[in-house]
């Protein structure tokens, strides 16, 4: 054992102890099996709580609260549901490789219930075949006897509040699938199966994966074969208004991800110049990408909505802070929230570094550079020529190896 996990250990025996005389005190130690990164965060909309987990993905966190919550237990790009309450000493496990399905809890009953209760709404998918293809008194006991299940899962948990709000959100969810069929089964069964087979046919079409890998033409005879298929399944609907309407969508579907692809395709390519952009700080003051012309710049473009932008934060702040010492590389990010308060909010709680700027919505930047979806990473030279519009991502592997090679000729000033 070396001397890190065992200072580890003891600082969690120190902390148990220390609930004995603090009752508000709720302390969480963890066992990761193949950790994707360092950072381990507990956070609600209110708060975050973040710690650092050592090599062998162990970890202890302590934080007071004054009443019991709902955090969000998030390492890497996963996340979970918890519920915790003050003087919790909470015991957590889990292998990212099965991340759900492995993650377990001693010290809290609630958080294992809510483990459990994710696993059961995967196992049942409600707007899967048994929603399109079974009747609403079918479909009505399908979902009876899931919320027996659940009821079955709360076990020996005594918190009356959480119980009923659990209870509460169940039914609302169960009364939402049950009006959602109630309203399919207005349609003849033909359209029903229709609606089932090209749910699942859409499933096959993986558009994203197609545009940054085929070329135009390619491309559009992917959208012909998508568009084929689905007219083949319609063939066999006898309800005239919805064939009507199914073909003006399927027409526009087939032309949105054409000019997707034509927008990528015009999008300056490595070694091309930039094409500029220009948006404010938190104090009003207007950057542009040439701003920084002289430096190596690494461009994440986000919003504080997006789950998987802010499962990249603790690791761009990690990349931030190896590269500190570097005045040839700037790091940018570009919010695309549309809620400026929301932005600055995030920007003080977190603490977030480099140059923050906001671009009030999806502007310039995506159209110019075909950002279709977040987070998106970007790389620039010095000279102001592309590197890559799609870069390594912050907690991944690549990323440190793609920097240095670009920093290589460059003087650190």
């Amino acid at each position: 054992m070396n001397l890190k996990n065992l200072m580890t250990i003891i600082l969690a025996t120190l902390l148990f102890a220390c609930t004995k005389t603090d009752p508000n005190q709720v302390t969480i130690t963890g066992e990761i099996t193949n950790p994707k990164g360092e950072s381990v965060t507990f956070s609600n909309q209110d708060t975050s709580y973040s710690t650092s987990a050592n090599e062998d993905g162990s970890f202890v966190i302590s934080f007071n609260l004054d009443s019991a919550t709902n955090l969000n237990f998030e390492h890497g790009v996963e996340h979970t549901a918890m519920y915790v309450k003050p003087g919790d000493k909470i015991k957590l496990s889990i292998d990212t490789e099965k991340f759900d399905e492995t993650i377990k809890y001693e010290g809290s009953e609630e958080s294992s219930f809510l483990a459990k209760l994710y696993l059961l709404s995967e196992e049942n998918d409600f707007l899967g075949e048994v929603f399109y293809l079974s009747n609403v008194k079918e479909y009505k006991a399908i979902l009876d006897t899931f919320r027996e299940d659940v009821l079955e899962e709360f076990g020996t948990i005594t918190d009356s509040i959480f119980i009923k709000d659990q209870i509460s959100g169940l039914d609302k969810n169960i009364d939402y699938f049950i009006e959602r069929q109630e309203k399919l089964a207005e349609y003849s069964d033909d359209v029903k199966h229709y609606m089932w087979e090209t749910k699942e046919l859409g499933r096959n079409f993986n558009f994203y994966a197609a545009m940054d890998s085929l070329n135009s033409e390619q491309f559009s005879n992917m959208l012909e074969a998508y568009s084929a298929k689905f007219l083949a399944l319609l063939s066999k609907v006898t309800d005239s208004d919805f064939i009507i309407e199914a073909k003006e969508r399927i027409a526009k579907t087939t032309s949105n991800w054409g000019d997707r692809k034509t927008a990528i395709d015009n999008m300056p390519q490595e070694g091309e110049p930039a094409i500029d952009f220009t948006y404010p700080d938190k104090d009003g003051n207007e950057f542009s990408l040439a701003s920084f012309k002289g430096t190596l710049i690494y461009v994440d473009v986000w919003a504080t909505w997006c789950g998987p932008c802010k499962a990249e934060i603790p690791y761009l702040q990690k990349l931030e802070e190896e590269y500190q010492g570097y005045c040839t590389i700037t790091f940018l990010s570009v919010s695309v929230d549309t809620d400026k308060d929301a932005w600055l909010k995030m920007v003080k709680e977190k603490e977030l570094g480099g140059t923050q700027l906001w671009a009030d919505g999806w502007s310039e930047i995506t159209k110019s550079y075909a950002i279709f979806g977040i987070p998106r990473f970007m790389l620039f030279s010095a000279d102001g020529n592309v590197i890559s519009t799609n870069a390594p991502r912050p907690s991944s592997d690549e990323i440190r190896g793609l920097l240095n090679a670009n920093l290589g000729g460059l003087p650190n000033l």
